[in-house]
């Protein structure tokens, strides 16, 4: 009895299979195709077989779909390191900007002629004026240099 349980299970799990591997096609009076599973009851029909669809890899699905997150991810990670290093030379270049703007007006103080005083480590004023001045106008010129020069570029990688 179990036995034909078995039998007849197995077989009616096999029905949907091939109904659904068979197609019928037919022309209707204006000449239109139709397609369907059943054969029309008043035509005569062509019948064709379909081939089984191939197997579903569920493991490969799977690992494609991990591989198209991790691959997401990664570009998403490289796009905000990306804008983050942009955000970081635009600030960098603002501020290059401000002490180039900075160097350049401390060196036309300088150059100027007015006397200029500095104070000395007992707190008294003291004019600058010889080689002291000198060394400050070189001073004043290699920070306009270094500031306003272009930045060096970084190495590469």
């Amino acid at each position: 009895m179990h036995f034909y349980r078995c039998i007849t299970l197995i077989t009616l799990s096999f029905l949907p299979a091939i109904a659904m591997s068979q197609v019928f096609s037919w022309k209707d009076e204006n000449g239109k195709v139709h397609y369907g599973d059943r054969p029309p009851a008043s035509k005569q029909a062509d019948s064709r077989k379909l081939a089984a669809p191939p197997p579903v890899d569920a493991e490969a699905n799977r690992k494609a779909l991990v591989e198209r997150q991790f691959a997401e991810r990664e570009k998403q990670q490289k796009s905000q390191e990306e804008a983050k290093k942009t955000q970081e030379n635009q600030a960098q270049t603002k501020e290059r900007e401000a002490n180039c703007q900075q160097a350049r007006s401390n060196l036309a103080a300088v150059e100027s002629g007015q006397v200029r005083f500095s104070v000395d480590a007992k707190g008294e004023r003291v004019a600058l004026d010889g080689a002291v001045r000198d060394a400050e106008i070189a001073k004043a010129r290699k920070a306009v240099d270094s500031w306003c020069s272009p930045p060096p570029k970084p190495a590469a990688k």
